[in-house]
């Protein structure tokens, strides 16, 4: 994959156009890992045939869908902040990517989503049963991938960030149609389901550098916080997001349950007249109608509130870039929160 399509698979996560100063921000963090980058994409390409021929075209299927790539973007970048970037690098890169791939696969199952990357998903090719097992075979690829670093920690790390993912995925599952989700919980789950994986791009990233404690420290929080506030812009997407600009099926949290944070704040700040009046159109039998919904969440201020919450979490992990050495490759991840305010800007 070229670095023109990393930035276009990313660009057309907006809704409207982005301030040229942060796309081209983000377009020159890409180019200087263009070359590491390129090198994932193969190597990520090859793991179909490292499986079961039986399995191999719906590993092949799933992993050659154009993604955004941020996660090894962010491990590549990390390592190249504190250190060189070799091959361990990319093979963390590769991981991770797949771990997240391995998470959209179950996810898509349980939303009922039949769209992703502009492509049918797995499930609606195939069905849930052999679509599961996809997940789950990638999800022991990636885990046995990680067992070639020299240092065990590494594939401990990884392993903790894969079970932290499953385990932020469980929980939101218990609460779906929750209507008195605690906002800490709802931060809980994020942090387990989407910053993980994110924190452990740039953690690992950092220390197969050899960085120091503290600077592994500070870009893992960097990565969480990234993570937390990506997905709360993804939650906002979902809900004003265009299908045929995003590339997915949208709408599906809702549908399924999934009160996230532009809904809790929306509930939050109702009054106990309007509230019960929301509930009762979310808990219905047919869901509240999108359009009401987004009526609602602008109308009221919530869809701008969680904006500034991620607005928020991205100047928080802005300054733990503070604690790293500055570096074209530092100054680049700087660039990737210059981007996310872009886009969040963009939402409202």
């Amino acid at each position: 994959m070229s670095e023109s399509c990393v930035v276009k698979n990313f660009t057309r996560w907006s809704t409207k156009e982005i301030d040229p100063r942060s796309h081209e921000a983000f377009a020159s963090a890409i180019e200087l890992i263009g070359p590491d980058l390129y090198s994932v994409e193969e190597r990520i390409l090859e793991q179909s045939k490292a499986v079961d021929s039986a399995v191999e075209h719906y590993i092949e299927y799933a992993i050659g869908g154009s993604g955004k790539r941020l996660r090894p973007a962010l491990a590549l970048l990390s390592g190249g902040a504190t250190g060189r970037i070799v091959s361990d690098h990319v093979d963390l890169a590769v991981i991770v990517e797949l771990l997240h791939i391995a998470s959209l696969v179950h996810d898509d199952i349980m939303d009922g989503a039949d769209r992703r990357r502009d492509r049918p998903t797995l499930n609606a090719k195939w069905g849930n049963s052999v679509t599961v097992l996809v997940g789950d075979v990638l999800f022991a690829h990636a885990l046995r991938l990680s067992t070639k670093f020299s240092n065990s920690d590494v594939s401990r790390r990884i392993a903790d960030a894969a079970a932290d993912v499953c385990t932020g995925e469980i929980l939101q599952t218990q609460r779906r149609f929750d209507v008195n989700l605690p906002l800490s919980e709802y931060y809980r789950m994020v942090q387990m389901k989407t910053g993980a994986l994110f924190a452990v791009s740039c953690e690992l990233g950092a220390f197969l550098s050899g960085a120091s404690p503290t600077v592994i420290g500070a870009l893992k929080n960097y990565g969480n916080k990234i993570g937390i506030a990506y997905q709360v812009l993804d939650d906002c997407i979902d809900l004003v997001g265009d299908e045929e600009m995003i590339g997915k099926t949208l709408g599906t949290d809702i549908a399924c349950g999934k009160f996230t944070l532009p809904i809790l704040l929306l509930l939050q700040n109702s009054t106990p007249k309007q509230r019960d009046e929301i509930q009762g159109l979310l808990l219905s039998e047919g869901g509240m109608s999108p359009s009401v919904l987004i009526d609602l969440v602008t109308s009221r201020g919530a869809l701008g509130a969680a904006v500034q919450a991620a607005r928020v979490l991205v100047d928080e992990a802005e300054s733990e870039l503070e604690k790293v050495q500055e570096n074209r490759h530092a100054a680049a991840l700087g660039s990737m929160t210059e981007y996310l305010r872009g886009v969040l800007d963009s939402v409202c």
